[in-house]
């Protein structure tokens, strides 16, 4: 398969070393930080109008409101269809393509797996048997969800193609390997991981902002998903700081083993003629610019977590409210999480502040907050909220990053955000992943929603 990478030739040599601190941290300062290691599990192995599928699967994911009453019932996606508006996507339908295909195969993998086995099956599952009611119960509901959003997925994007006057991929013939309920388990945790991965490696090609906007929403999602089945699956939410990318032709290979159909690599051949990217909004932001918006945030959550994990013990949130439907198995893991959670944000703050300066910025400093919380589920309750602002902050601003290796490690650390979110979601009860595409926030916006805890600066 032909594939093109134009990265040497719009990547300025000022930038090599300025993206290495960012890019080290997907293969070490981030991972396994804080006690809670294991590693993700993966698949072991014209003149055409454009779309803009911003709002395609919308549905709003809980931002910054730790006062919301939180509801254990997942929510449906709809599936709006997308319009054309202008002419620059037709480039990316190898891509959509791409995309569709792995869609496909995790819509029939839920499809599939659900009609064979029961919810009573699913819940009763050896690799659930350590966690409590609560958990066991909601597995079927939450499975269901997640098809459902995969289906959204493949529906959205076949719309979005042949809006382009491409042609879909179809769906193919497949063989998952399972044959009991935990094994289902596995396999749905391997899958969702390899679909972050896939889109994080594709996005960075991706020319058209409007399908970008909408691949990072679904990016996130699936890291969502992924957090809640390595959850069950007994594995970390968030094993690393920075999540991986994989290149089209590493995630095509690890998916034929499930495809037993014929293939045709030629729908995802992008040639050597591709339009340089998309990716800078009118007000011509700098990266600088978006890297200190950025780093801004992770002051706010690194401070947020060390100030929280420094009042409260583990006993304190291991017994907050909030918990006291789930069981032991997930309650005694809570404080684990949330200090890989504030290494993360902590190795965020480090890497940022260290890009900004060697691409000649002066990095923003942490500021003084009042976080407004003072019990243990309180703390919990804000830390849903600002998990899942940073998610549709990252979202908001990574189609204006110029640069390529910038681009590429603010995908990663977004996908990590919505790991987080989806594990505060669930233990503040609440669905991890309310949306078949994340809601993006424009930087005003976030800066606005920062500041109620920002006291001095």
């Amino acid at each position: 398969m032909t594939r093109h990478d134009d990265a040497d030739g719009r990547t300025r040599r000022k930038f090599l070393g300025a993206t290495v601190s960012l890019a080290a941290l997907g293969l070490a300062g981030c991972s396994n930080d804080g006690g809670d290691g294991g590693s993700t599990d993966t698949m072991a192995p014209t003149d055409t109008p454009t779309p803009t599928p911003e709002e395609m699967m919308g549905g709003a994911t809980d931002t910054m409101d730790p006062t919301a009453t939180p509801t254990a019932e997942p929510t449906d996606t709809p599936t709006d269809e997308p319009t054309a508006t202008d002419a620059m996507a037709a480039p990316d339908v190898p891509l959509l393509n791409y995309a569709l295909t792995l869609e496909h195969l995790e819509n029939v993998f839920y499809r599939e797996g659900l009609d064979e086995f029961s919810d009573s099956e699913l819940m009763n599952a050896d690799a659930l048997s350590s966690f409590g009611q609560t958990v066991r119960m909601e597995v079927p509901e939450y499975l269901r969800t997640v098809g459902a959003h995969e289906a959204a997925h493949v529906d959205a994007l076949s719309s979005t193609i042949e809006n382009l006057n491409g042609t879909p991929v179809g769906e193919g013939e497949y063989d998952f390997g399972y044959s009991t309920p935990t094994e289902f388990l596995a396999v749905a945790q391997a899958l969702e991981n390899t679909g972050v991965s896939a889109y994080a490696g594709a996005a960075p090609q991706v020319v058209n902002n409007d399908v970008l906007a909408a691949a990072a929403g679904i990016h996130s999602v699936e890291a969502r998903h992924a957090s809640f089945l390595n959850l069950i699956n007994g594995d970390s939410p968030y094993p690393n700081g920075v999540d991986e990318a994989r290149s089209i032709d590493e995630v095509l290979e690890i998916a034929g083993q499930f495809v037993t159909s014929e293939v045709d690599p030629s729908v995802y051949e992008t040639g050597d003629d591709r339009p340089t990217h998309d990716r800078k909004v009118e007000d011509d932001t700098s990266d600088v610019n978006v890297l200190n918006y950025a780093l801004t945030l992770e002051h706010l959550e690194n401070a947020f977590y060390r100030e929280g994990l420094n009042e409260f013990s583990d006993s304190e949130l291991m017994n907050a409210d909030a918990l006291s439907e789930f069981g032991e198995e997930l309650r005694m893991a809570v404080p684990e999480h949330l200090k890989t959670a504030g290494a993360h944000e902590a190795a965020h703050v480090t890497a940022l502040s260290d890009t900004v300066e060697q691409l000649g910025g002066t990095p923003v400093e942490e500021a003084t907050y009042d976080f407004g919380y003072s019990t243990p589920t309180e703390f919990l309750g804000v830390a849903k909220a600002l998990e899942n602002t940073g998610v549709a902050a990252y979202k908001g601003a990574a189609p204006t990053v110029s640069n390529d290796a910038v681009f590429s490690a603010a995908i990663g650390i977004h996908s990590v955000e919505a790991r987080h979110a989806a594990l505060l979601n669930e233990v503040n009860v609440s669905s991890p992943f309310p949306a078949g595409v994340d809601e993006p926030m424009t930087m005003s916006e976030v800066t606005e929603v920062a500041g109620q805890f920002i006291v001095e600066e």
